[in-house]
């Protein structure tokens, strides 16, 4: 078998196994094989049409390779459309709709609901301090324009990420592809990552940290025909540093564009080594993030990549070097890019050309790839999907330019087609299970509930957010659940059993609540809600006297909050202490004017 026909024999055979895992792991889907799994999640509308677009794209890539060696055919010149240069930015409005229309609906994937509750509560994230500063300022445009800050707004920053995004994966597409044709697929294989979704509404850090990876990738490329000037590329690695410390894997690509892709004065490529080190210091200390906080984030960083040196919740059932991380590697791979994967497999056997792009490319995917394979994470895998998506960002566009630049395995139109529907059918899979709300949720129960491989902290973790997830939902039943989940997981937090009270006591099962209640004081005394909803489950059986003192415990160990002194004001009231629950309640009116149930109560039973 010769190296085209050899190329093209591995790109139809890995895209038929794809397409098989895709539907075995769909019909019965569970927390292992979270990169195929998707679909069947799904209604059943949309997860036959992402099948069929997936099963489309494998039927006409085993067509390409039994055709046999035939050269393409060879395409006559049409007419030329004439259309203006800037037509193509039309383009960018139904991408945008497209972004906006199919946003996550749910924001369990990542960190999304706590940078969601950061940003409402003005205090970003303190590790990504340029990212945090961006979500930042975003909240502050939305309240200057007098809007919400909430999931749908928040969503727009990353969304017009992605429309940044779009131009830049087509000035890499034009890099890595010689001819017109192969630049449209080089694009079209780039746009249908499923790295993707981080643009659809994702609310984190990763979003604004891809746009400055992708411009430095395609000015680096640029860089080596000499159509850019060093100094560019040096000032996007240091923002894309500064945007997220794990980005200076790229610095070995940069020292490959000074040292042997540019025929600079050596004093210069010196002077250009600086610039992104001191600019990303620079822009952390402004953002005041001093070094010892740096320190801090590597740390977090050895322990990812040593287990066992931290508290035992954050134990992981398995280590680096194994085959279940080997096999959360691949889920990421299959999950993040599939097709980039399957294109490098065709072009490792049809014949690489190592030109200098190439090898640029290969100095930012290679590191990314094993810091990706170093770091075990304490969450489920398939939750911190997006920092190993930036991790396999430059393996993605190395792929894509080795795969479609095999010399003697030229693009047909069957394979163009099928590469491209295989993409767009696993992108639509995880996009629209995202945009799905009962999809999302029950995703994310399959990700961290019973038969996942993670730490007892990441199953307590997860269950803790879909607890408070159910309780925005005012669906108290199953938020006792997942909080039960989340005690059986790390039965030492007490944030966990006031969770599980809170729900209960909003259920009305108070019996039920008083003693996970108790057992949270005794875990933690130093929290004053656990006193708190204590004291609301006393007052429902009729203990007025006991609420009193709770109530008086939760004041005393938390901030002044108005429910504390009126529901004290309650319970003093019913137990026959009405001048010290009128004393109360004028005291809250005072405090917190805006305050109804104070005002109401000195109303109903004073007059006034």
């Amino acid at each position: 078998m010769n190296s085209a026909r050899a190329a093209r024999g591995v790109l139809a055979a890995g895209a038929a196994l794809f397409v098989i895992g895709v539907i075995v792991a769909s019909s019965n889907p569970g927390p292992r094989a979270w990169g195929l799994h998707l679909p069947g999640f799904l209604p059943q509308p949309e997860r036959t049409l992402a099948i069929l677009l997936l099963a489309g794209g494998a039927v006409l890539l085993a067509f390409d390779f039994l055709r046999g060696d035939a050269p393409p055919a060879r395409v006559r010149p049409g007419p030329a459309a004439n259309l203006p240069g800037w037509s193509g930015w039309l383009l960018l409005l139904p991408w945008s709709f497209v972004l906006w229309r199919f946003a996550t609906r749910t924001h369990f994937l990542g960190d999304g609901t706590v940078w969601l509750w950061s940003i409402q509560l003005g205090t970003p994230s303190p590790f990504e301090p340029l990212a945090a500063a961006v979500w930042g300022a975003h909240a502050h445009l939305l309240r200057a324009l007098g809007l919400p800050v909430d999931a749908s707004t928040a969503a727009l920053l990353s969304i017009a990420c992605g429309v940044i995004a779009a131009p830049l994966l087509w000035g890499i597409a034009t890099e890595i592809a010689p001819r017109p044709g192969s630049r449209a697929l080089a694009f079209a294989v780039l746009v249908t990552l499923g790295l993707m979704q981080l643009y659809f509404g994702y609310i984190e850090s990763y979003p604004p940290v891809t746009v400055a990876m992708l411009a430095f990738l395609w000015v680096g490329l640029r860089c080596l025909r000499g159509a850019a000037h060093p100094v560019l590329p040096a000032v996007l690695l240091g923002i894309s540093i500064a945007f997220h410390l794990s980005s200076a894997f790229l610095a070995l690509s940069f020292l490959y564009l000074l040292l042997l892709g540019s025929d600079r004065p050596w004093i210069l490529r010196a002077g250009l080594a600086i610039v992104p080190p001191a600019l990303a210091a620079g822009i952390l200390v402004l953002l005041r993030y001093p070094p010892e906080q740096w320190a801090g984030a590597f740390r977090i960083a050895e322990r990812a990549i040593e287990p066992g040196h931290g508290a035992a919740v954050l134990v992981k059932p398995y280590g680096a070097l194994s085959l279940d991380h080997a096999w959360d590697l691949l889920n990421a791979v299959l999950l993040v890019l599939p097709v980039p994967a399957l294109l490098l497999g065709s072009a490792v056997a049809g014949g690489v050309t190592w030109d200098r792009g190439t090898r640029f490319l290969a100095a930012a995917a290679v590191p990314g790839f094993l810091l990706a394979a170093a770091l075990v994470l304490p969450v489920a895998p398939a939750q911190d999907w997006d920092l190993t998506s930036i991790l396999l960002l430059p393996l993605a566009v190395l792929g894509v330019k080795m795969g479609l630049t095999i010399p003697k395995a030229p693009i047909r139109a069957a394979r163009g087609a099928g590469l491209v529907a295989l993409g767009a059918g696993a992108l639509l899979s995880f996009v629209l299970v995202n945009a799905d709300e009962e999809a999302g949720l029950s995703r994310y129960e399959t990700l961290v509930g019973p038969g996942s491989k993670i730490t007892a902290y990441g199953r307590a973790y997860g269950n803790e957010l879909l607890a408070t997830y159910d309780a925005d939902r005012r669906d108290y039943g199953r938020a006792a659940l997942h909080a039960q989940r989340a005690i059986e997981a790390e039965p030492t937090n007490p944030r966990y059993w006031v969770k599980k009270g809170a729900a209960l006591y909003e259920s009305g099962r108070y019996d039920e609540a008083m003693p996970v209640l108790l057992e949270s004081i005794r875990r933690g005394p130093w929290r004053d809600d656990g006193y708190y909803d204590l004291g609301n489950c006393l007052v429902r059986k009729g203990r007025y006297a006991e609420a009193a003192y709770y109530y008086r415990e939760a004041i005393r160990r938390g901030s002044p909050q108005p429910d504390y002194f009126h529901n004290l004001g309650v319970a003093l009231y019913y137990e026959g202490k009405r001048d010290s629950a009128r004393v109360l309640w004028l005291d809250v009116v005072r405090r917190w004017p805006s305050y109804p149930l104070s005002r109401n109560s000195l109303r109903l039973h004073f007059g006034g």
